[in-house]
């Protein structure tokens, strides 16, 4: 991580975990990466508040995102299931919800990128990202699959080989994924996709108390989490400077 970017370089400013809370500060940047759980429910008020507040970003060229297990409405079919257990005031309209994050507007207008289960290659610098919300069943929130499933191999099956930019909800296993009572939260299958897959940044959250970052062979790991165990927004944003080849 270098102090300043030069031109061969896109710094890449990360961040996770934020929970409707946005009062910390942002470095300078190329492109922001946030790693899910922008909101505390998935409320469509919490939902409105995250696209208003990324849209004053300016200072970033992207700014690509994905949803955590907090996320609830974007994950339908679990909330359809479930929304009484969180919304006691009513339901949420999670289909206008899905629209509102999934606006291709948000992309052509303000460079915001929502990814979910999908790839994207930035044409300025050809660097190639991939977003995922999932991770292991957690206290029996969103986009939850079993650890040794079939379903949890089928997802992360699908993270591209020729990849720059992972990104995950959740961590990997024993790579930043201690939790307060010292368990290992990471998902083992993903850590063996990454080992095979070799990106060059991986970034995450979800374990709080997990912040920071290491490098391991070719791949620097970030656990982005803003908030730490509390809630609080006091964990500062993480930067990385990737090298590119050129534009396209």
């Amino acid at each position: 991580m270098a102090s300043s970017a030069s031109s061969n370089t896109v710094r890449i400013v990360c961040i996770s975990d934020t929970h409707s809370r946005y009062h910390f500060a942002l470095p300078p940047g190329d492109i922001l990466v946030h790693a899910g759980d922008f909101t505390l429910s998935g409320q469509q008020i919490e939902v409105e508040d995250f696209i208003k507040w990324l849209k004053t970003l300016n200072q970033y060229r992207l700014k690509v995102i994905i949803a955590g297990n907090h996320d609830l409405t974007l994950e339908p079919e679990f909330y359809e299931q479930t929304w009484q257990k969180w919304h006691h005031r009513g339901k949420e309209d999670y289909e206008k919800i899905g629209q509102l994050i999934r606006d291709p507007s948000l992309a052509t207008d303000h460079g915001i990128i929502y990814l979910e289960q999908q790839e994207f290659t930035d044409e300025k610098t050809g660097l190639k990202f991939f977003g995922s919300p999932y991770q292991p069943e957690f206290c029996g929130w969103a986009f939850n699959l079993p650890i040794d499933s079939p379903q949890i191999a089928e997802v992360w099956s699908k993270i591209p080989n020729d990849l720059d930019v992972l990104i995950t909800h959740g961590p990997p296993a024993n790579i930043l994924d201690t939790t307060f009572t010292g368990e290992h939260a990471g998902c083992p299958r993903l850590l063996t996709r990454v080992q095979q897959v070799k990106p060059r940044l991986h970034v995450f959250g979800h374990i709080h108390e997990a912040y920071g970052c290491v490098v391991h062979g070719s791949t620097t790991f970030v656990n982005a989490s803003t908030c730490d165990f509390r809630y609080k927004p006091s964990q500062p944003p993480i930067t990385v400077d990737l090298e590119v080849k050129g534009t396209r």
